[in-house]
């Protein structure tokens, strides 16, 4: 009986082929650990799978991708992240060699403790007690929450959870959460209790209207693939995160180029989402 193929291993290595080119025993040796056989293994199982997306490169070694492979190849915004979490990502000034870095550390890692007592309450669906700092409120204070997602967004993370002291869903900055401690509660609200989370906004993007053809030309090369505007779909609760961190403007009369070359076009549609200004 011929062995099981082992699905998600299939993917790893069409992430690597995708986002390097190629794929080599000695990369799978050095990502996962494995013996020069094994590694062999796992090459000769994908090639058998998909035979046509693969050229022997017998000068460096390595199995590289075919123009038939990248033909088939779509999605590739949630599969970088995918990629990136197999092979990390270090920053430029510790980079050992590595050709693809983030440009500078990380300076929002969260407290581990603080991190998983909000994943077990989120999961658990249970009540956490935090001690917390605001620039409102910048003196230590409790708030109840009932928390169902922490979310990286920009340089920080948040978990979103409904506070029984505000009596609404809000957005607490892990790295202002002083302590955290699991509640033996159920949670107060949940998930779909929270329609801004739940409500999915559609952001037309285009190119900011005071940049010339020539410029409008590149900004559409760079980010619409030659079209006239994208359109990305988030959830209500994070638009405003969404717009801050791709600098796009929202009133172009103040928000001028060259600082915003992007723009917002769908501003009604968008306008009830944004943080107040």
């Amino acid at each position: 009986m011929a062995n099981k193929i082992d699905l998600n291993r299939l993917r790893q290595l069409k992430l690597l082929l995708t986002w390097e080119g190629r794929i080599s025993n000695a990369r799978l040796r050095e990502l996962f650990g494995l013996s020069s056989i094994r590694a062999s293994q796992w090459i000769r199982e994908f090639r058998d799978q998909s035979p046509d997306w693969l050229n022997m490169n017998s000068i460096k070694r390595s199995f590289d991708a075919t123009p038939s492979f990248y033909a088939n190849e779509d999605g590739a915004e949630s599969d970088l992240a995918q990629y990136l979490s197999i092979v990390g990502l270090p920053h430029a000034m510790n980079s050992n060699g590595n050709p693809v870095v983030a440009a500078f550390p990380d300076i929002s890692t969260p407290n581990p403790r603080i991190f998983s007592t909000l994943s077990i309450a989120a999961r658990t669906h249970r009540m956490v007690e935090i001690t917390y700092r605001s620039m409102s409120e910048p003196q230590p204070h409790k708030r109840m929450l009932s928390p169902h997602t922490i979310v990286h967004v920009g340089r920080r993370w948040h978990v979103r959870a409904y506070c029984s002291d505000k009596k609404q869903f809000r957005d607490y900055a892990l790295g202002r959460i002083m302590d955290a401690n699991l509640i033996e509660m159920p949670s107060e609200k949940f998930m779909d209790d929270d329609k801004a989370w739940m409500t999915e906004v559609r952001v037309r993007l285009v190119a900011h209207p005071d940049l010339t053809p020539e410029q409008e030309a590149v900004i559409r090369f760079e980010y619409f693939k030659n079209t006239s505007a994208r359109v990305v779909v988030c959830r209500g609760a994070l638009v405003s995160y969404f717009i801050q961190e791709i600098r796009a403007a929202i009133d172009t009369r103040k928000q001028c180029q060259p600082d915003y070359q992007l723009a917002v076009s769908n501003i009604k549609e968008v306008e009830p989402w944004l943080f107040p200004r």
